[in-house]
């Protein structure tokens, strides 16, 4: 008696549907981790040596500003009182709130270092690229929980390694795990026909969601200003513009400098 399940016409263009599915379940996931580990980082980090520069020298000194205004609200509630300001406990005051503003900057130039980090790092070659996308939408395609629910533990964390070694780009890694993996499963004929109907009833919603996340991502920075990156014209101005706010900045900094230097200097009159 044969065992063997009834490939009927049905079966195939089930089997067929699943399959094409798989590979586009392991394109899109492909295009969203590029998005997320490549081209994100890679595009803040071109807007940052842009346009980063000047506008962390904005954000000093509109926290010098912010330091200023504090101070000289301090200092006219003693001067409202007819009191000598106590300068040592305004700088107190101050103090614990620029030590915010500073973490903040901080965090800032941080960004700033890991934005020339980043384009400074070596770059996988075009025939290194096309190898790491071409071994990770296999291991995707047959690896991934979302296309493989049946899969053992073992895979799952095998997945995980997938993973880490292309967010790395460690090919020789995901090479070696090709190579591991038995040639049933990178064929797929080791698919149970009778679950296949059940499997893309699944996976049709999970193709759905992964391409509306990247549409949605798509629509957020920095891939909005991707084409203005690119753009000489646009950039001058942003440059331009941002000069420009330093410099009213910086004026209002001075100002604000001068009055609370002047306030320092109040004595309580005898009443």
């Amino acid at each position: 008696m044969n065992n063997t399940p009834d490939i009927t016409p049905e079966n195939r263009m089930l089997r067929l549907e699943y399959d094409e599915l798989k590979k586009k379940f392991a394109s899109l996931t492909l295009t969203f981790e590029e998005m997320v580990q490549e081209q994100s980082p890679r595009l803040s980090a071109m807007y940052l040596k842009l346009l980063g520069n000047k506008r962390y020298e904005i954000l000093n000194v509109q926290v010098e500003i912010k330091t200023l205004e504090m101070r000289k609200q301090l200092l006219q509630s003693y001067i409202n009182r007819n009191q000598t300001p106590d300068l040592k406990a305004i700088a107190q005051k101050v103090d614990a709130v620029v030590n915010e503003y500073n973490q903040i900057l901080a965090e800032e130039a941080q960004k700033l270092k890991d934005a020339k980090d980043i384009l400074e790092a070596p770059v996988l070659s075009e025939k290194e690229t096309a190898e790491i996308r071409t071994l990770y939408r296999m291991l995707v395609k047959h690896l991934h929980p979302d296309t493989n629910p049946d899969q053992s533990d073992k895979d799952k964390d095998l997945f995980i390694v997938v993973q880490n070694a292309y967010q790395h780009r460690d090919i020789a890694k995901l090479q070696e795990i090709c190579l591991a993996l038995d040639t049933g499963k990178l064929t797929g004929t080791s698919i149970n026909i009778g679950s296949i109907k059940e499997y893309i009833d699944k996976l049709k919603p999970k193709v759905a969601a992964l391409e509306q996340k990247i549409a949605d991502l798509g629509k957020m920075f920095p891939f909005t200003i991707k084409d203005n990156l690119l753009d000489d014209n646009w950039i001058k101005q942003e440059q331009q513009k941002d000069e420009e706010t330093l410099q009213q900045l910086k004026e209002k900094r001075d100002h604000l400098a001068k009055i609370v230097e002047m306030m320092e200097l109040y004595k309580s009159k005898q009443l």
